[in-house]
């Protein structure tokens, strides 16, 4: 992984042709806490860059040290990139150029899990006097989870945000989502993962969510949504 020092301020940019947006319109800020047992081996904090209206890519960001953070993007569609940046540039940048190098084609070899998934709607919940949608990620075919010990998601949703489409880190939980539909809007205010024998490993809690301006852009010639 490399470093930027620098990121690209100029509007100019956006208006190139052979250049590829992501527009960003909110930034949401968690607790993301992995657990070794019973107990918290770390808490890390997490903050999200997303687009309301699109949940196709997603930028997750990190604190790397004191300095830079470290940026985790992937555009569903056919690519991803990991970058380091510094932290006064990110903060104050509307615009971010990312260069070709650091840009790799993704695909989810895991497609073929939605045939093993399904959403299931539960209950709403009370958190602290306050009513929260709640949905969960799980295996549909008790035999395959038994015999490879597949794992079960759950979100617990704001429903006072049904303007955000859902986020999906997990790129299973995007693919099911986008044939089914079958899912409230909404930021999730939890979501945790458990492992087969119902251990809690990983544990997100929203700290706050607000509107943010950010473009990445990056050329057209690395673009490679166009290859699928």
């Amino acid at each position: 992984m490399r470093y930027f020092t620098s990121l690209l301020l100029t509007l100019s940019a956006l208006f190139c042709f052979s250049q590829k947006q992501y527009e960003f319109d909110h930034l949401i800020e968690y607790n993301y806490s992995h657990y070794q047992g019973s107990s918290i081996d770390k808490t890390i904090t997490r903050y999200y860059f997303t687009n309301s209206k699109k949940n196709n890519y997603l930028a997750v960001i990190e604190n790397r040290d004191s300095l830079h953070y470290k940026m985790d993007f992937k555009d569903e569609n056919g690519l991803s990139f990991n970058v380091n940046f510094l932290k006064s540039d990110l903060n104050k940048a509307e615009i971010i150029k990312v260069k070709c190098n650091y840009i790799r084609e993704y695909r989810n070899l895991n497609n073929r899990l939605t045939k093993d998934y399904d959403f299931i709607n539960l209950k709403d919940t009370l958190i602290n006097g306050v009513n929260y949608a709640i949905y969960k990620l799980a295996s549909i075919k008790p035999k395959k989870e038994k015999r490879k010990k597949l794992g079960t998601e759950i979100y617990i949703i704001d429903k006072n945000t049904p303007f955000h489409l859902p986020i999906f880190y997990f790129p299973t939980a995007y693919q099911e989502w986008k044939s089914k539909k079958n899912v409230p809007n909404g930021i999730f205010k939890e979501r945790l993962l458990f492992d087969y024998d119902g251990t809690l490993k990983v544990k997100e809690e929203m700290i706050g969510y607000h509107n943010i301006h950010k473009t990445i852009v990056i050329d057209e010639k690395c673009d490679y949504t166009f290859r699928k």
